[in-house]
């Protein structure tokens, strides 16, 4: 093997993981919003990539997070509160 091959294969596999990295956020989105059918496309792609899947990610699918919040009432100007003047 010559140099410029190893160099074409770094680059190659380098290419690779970071098409699996994408793909594996891809798939995180996915669970997260519980579209199931979009999961599977993303697993059959990271199948043929030969890349399994991350145990944080059977983790996620397993135990979703809540994310939302509830908003604190707002404050209006002129009610209630200091008086101007």
């Amino acid at each position: 093997m010559s140099g410029e091959e190893n160099t074409e294969e770094a680059a190659a596999e380098a290419a690779t993981r970071a098409l699996v990295a994408s793909l594996r956020r891809e798939r995180a989105g996915y669970v997260a919003r519980g579209l199931d059918e979009r999961v599977a496309g993303v697993d059959a792609e990271l199948k043929r990539l030969g890349a399994a899947k991350a145990p944080t990610e059977e983790r996620a699918q397993a135990e979703p997070r809540e994310t939302a919040v509830e908003s604190k009432p707002r404050r209006t100007a002129g009610r209630g509160g200091r008086s101007g003047g």
